[in-house]
């Protein structure tokens, strides 16, 4: 049977579309990876470009912690002068630590033993008799040679708190207080300072024309302000030192309120004030007495003919003598002799030797068990 032609040539067509559009379909699909590829080596490329382009990363690292000092403390000059040292122990329930506090008192510094402006010539005799007598120690050194070496050792000594007790100037004039102001402005800054005055530390007696107790007081505030409601030393609140001032004469009653405040806060008390108190216990008021008249050739203390309380200074009296009372210690001058002794069952007494005899008291408040 003879085929159909148009049939063969149709059906050859047919195959030949069928295989160029197989073969336009691989050309794309080849074409299309490629494509992607090159695509993709582009992008990374451009990545790469620009990560090259970047800063390179600094590493940060925390500079070191600075290395804090504290400041070294001052490193003060010890005394050339041999002091003698008058230790007295306190003992206070509840203290974090010791401390430990210095007591001057009685110095009687005298600087005009020449004529001069600041005291009247007929006092000269006077005053030369009690620079020879009253400030000078046993080994001939004057107070105005001593002041500067008290100081020198309160600073070296890295005390927790100073005490000047009173009569540290024989009188007022203008001489001895800038002697007295040149080595009280040389003490440590960072230590504490109660300065109780009496009543030569006021004295106008010899200071020349013109001088009255209250020029004197004026004189006084140019050294710490002297100021009665500022006349206590508060240790962390532990404890404080209570100061009575002017205690030769009686108290004031704004005085008074102020001890009373301070005494009615709870803390123990140690009490500072520079004319001592008659003791409660017959034998050791016994004691005192004897050697204040050895001493003065007189009762030279609170409870004396010289010194009677009136209501005021009473109601002192009566809170050291409390059965209840927060005082632990008094600390006294003013008799130019050391005693230590007991006001009460529960009160000791301690007196301290005058600093113009090369002493120096040491009070040491310590923990008790």
């Amino acid at each position: 049977m003879k085929k159909n032609r148009r049939s063969d040539t149709n059906h050859l067509g047919r195959n030949l579309i069928l295989g160029f559009t197989v073969l336009a379909l691989l050309l794309t699909v080849v074409y299309e990876i490629l494509w992607m590829r090159d695509g993709r080596k582009q992008a990374s490329d451009a990545v790469a470009e620009v990560e090259e382009e970047k800063e390179p990363e600094t590493e940060v690292t925390k500079p070191p912690a600075e290395e804090t000092e504290e400041a070294p403390e001052t490193e003060y000059e010890p005394s050339s002068y041999p002091f003698l040292t008058e230790e007295v122990k306190v003992e206070i329930r509840g203290l974090s630590r010791a401390y430990t506090i210095a007591w001057v008192s009685d110095l009687h510094l005298i600087t005009d033993k020449e004529a001069t402006d600041d005291i009247l010539e007929t006092d000269l005799e006077t005053i030369r008799e009690r620079y020879e007598t009253l400030s000078v120690t046993e080994d001939g050194v004057y107070g105005e040679e001593l002041w500067p070496e008290i100081v020198r050792f309160l600073n070296h000594g890295h005390y927790d708190g100073i005490i000047f007790g009173g009569d540290m100037m024989d009188y007022c004039s203008q001489s001895n207080m800038e002697a007295f102001l040149k080595g009280f402005r040389a003490l440590n800054p960072d230590v504490p300072v109660l300065y109780l005055r009496a009543d030569h530390d006021y004295g106008f007696w010899y200071g020349g024309d013109g001088v009255t107790e209250a020029s004197t007081q004026e004189m006084h505030k140019a050294v710490d302000g002297d100021d009665i409601e500022q006349k206590y030393l508060n240790f962390n609140d532990e404890f404080m030192v209570i100061g009575v001032n002017a205690s030769t004469k009686n108290l004031p009653g704004e005085e008074m309120r102020i001890i009373r405040e301070q005494m009615e806060t709870g803390i123990p008390v140690i009490l500072a004030t520079h004319v001592p108190f008659s003791s409660m216990i017959e034998e050791q008021e016994a004691d005192l007495e004897a050697l204040s008249m050895e001493v003065r050739n007189k009762i030279y203390y609170w409870g004396g003919p010289d010194y009677q309380p009136n209501e005021v200074t009473q109601e002192l009296l009566d809170k050291i003598y409390w059965e209840h009372t927060p005082v632990k210690q008094v600390l006294s001058g003013h008799l130019h002799a050391c005693w230590d002794g007991m006001l009460t069952e529960k009160v000791p007494q301690h007196i301290f030797t005058p600093a113009f005899q090369g002493v120096i008291g040491i009070v040491r408040v310590v923990p008790k068990e």
